[in-house]
């Protein structure tokens, strides 16, 4: 009993995460395609104008910032993507599946196989085109949301190992892809403003060692973060990532916390039970009111902020980054370019460079006895592994900070959108041929 517990006190958090994912990429989907309508509508013009509009963000002579809708959208309200994608890889290195060194390898060592093979396929096609060749990384991102989305459709088909081998290195996967951003494209660095942004780092770290638990300090002072990293010429989504790491998963004194709040939460039942008698229910609603509360106080705060942004970024940044990106004008010219070296390498990188990378790299440190696959074959394995050229997201996120070039951007969203499909189509057709037969 006591080990039946404990599996699902582990499982339970990623089942929750993986079916709120998939509800996340059924919403990605219908905006990625209410974005093409659009841009391909008597609308067309207007829709794509309205991503231009310009906003200007004045706060006295202090600080001030004018940008695009667009650039609102893919430089600030994705710092909040961004900022649950750290939540979540920190609490998957912490108690999750990257826990231990076991567990984290094999992801990992998937995850950096299926970063490298798209670069290098991506490479061999543009290495002659030094402008082209900013965009090596494009194909090395694997979508979260699309790709738990696809494997979602084939329900208790699929092994949970198999779900969960997925999961874990699509979080990987993304903690990469944030690396990548990092050293690779922040450009025109400001010494002055990135030192102002590492003074706010170091006060973040202060907070958390002094167990600082108010979440809404943290977002206050993330948000001079991204200010000054923004103003420092480094791309300012990874603001999200520095503050997701330093908010505490655990408190400092956890035990003696627990057992204040629990004698306070069983005073609020002995006080509910005698309003409960007397039946004054404006006394109770307020004694439940303050159970709650008390109540709260008792998650990490890492779970709170996790709980306070989830939602918006899955239903709310992550489907407006898709219709200010997603609209891309379907002519001649744009399946012309399908042909072109920028496309190939961007369609081979992510649906042959993906899967080879993955499977290659996980099955020579099996070899090795550095990784050990789940309890699933590695038939399965492989097919899984298609669903990883699913790239959308993060692939056109670094595609615009990748290229200047309009045509270069339009010709690189439109393969990551085909890639995409086809790996998605692909990755399901394989995966429910392979789990019907092994299981017959």
């Amino acid at each position: 009993m006591k080990n039946d517990n404990k599996l699902k006190r582990i499982i339970e958090p990623f089942t929750a995460f993986f079916d709120h994912q998939t509800l996340s990429g059924f919403l990605l989907l219908s905006t990625t395609a209410i974005a093409l309508i659009l841009a391909n509508s008597a609308w067309s013009s207007s829709f794509l104008h309205l991503w231009e509009i310009p906003i200007d963000i004045r706060i006295g002579n202090f600080f001030g910032i004018s940008m695009t809708i667009e650039q609102f959208i893919n430089d600030g309200l994705m710092t909040i993507f961004f900022t649950v994608v750290g939540l979540e890889i920190k609490r998957e290195l912490i108690e999750g599946e990257l826990s231990t060194r076991q567990k984290a390898l094999l992801p990992v060592v998937g995850a950096l196989g299926g970063m490298l093979f798209p670069a290098l396929i991506y490479v061999v096609f543009n290495y002659q085109n030094p402008e082209m060749l900013k965009g090596w990384a494009v194909p090395t991102a694997t979508d979260i949301a699309f790709s738990l989305t696809v494997i979602s459709l084939l329900g208790t088909r699929v092994p949970l190992g198999l779900k969960v081998f997925l999961t874990a290195l699509a979080v990987v996967d993304d903690l990469g892809a944030i690396v990548i951003i990092a050293l690779f494209y922040s450009s025109n660095t400001e010494v002055l403003f990135l030192l102002y942004a590492l003074i706010v780092v170091l006060v973040l770290v202060i907070m958390n060692l002094k167990d600082v638990r108010n979440i809404y300090l943290y977002l206050f002072v993330g948000a001079f973060l991204w200010y000054f990293l923004h103003q420092a010429g480094v791309h300012a989504t990874i603001s999200g990532v520095i503050l997701a790491l330093t908010v505490p998963f655990r408190f400092k004194n956890y035990e003696f916390i627990y057992q204040t709040h629990l004698e306070k939460v069983l005073n609020f039942s002995k006080e509910l039970s005698n309003q409960k008698e007397i039946k004054n229910h404006y006394v109770r609603d307020q004694i439940i009111e303050d159970m709650q509360k008390t109540s709260n106080t008792m998650e990490a705060p890492l779970n709170n902020l996790l709980y306070l942004l989830v939602d918006i970024s899955s239903f709310v940044v992550m489907p407006l980054f898709a219709l200010s990106n997603a609209g891309i004008v379907l002519d001649f010219n744009a399946v012309e370019n399908l042909t072109s070296t920028l496309s190939l390498g961007i369609i081979l990188g992510l649906m042959l460079g993906k899967p080879i990378g993955i499977t290659l790299t996980i099955w020579i440190t099996q070899k090795l006895k550095i990784t050990q696959i789940p309890d699933v074959s590695w038939m399965q394995v492989f097919t899984v592994t298609i669903l990883a050229g699913i790239g959308f997201t993060m692939s056109i996120f670094v595609t615009k900070l990748a290229f200047d070039n309009k045509t270069f951007i339009e010709t690189a969203k439109f393969s990551i959108i085909i890639a995409s499909v086809l790996s998605g189509i692909l990755g399901y057709l394989a995966i429910r041929f392979v789990c019907k037969n092994e299981k017959t």
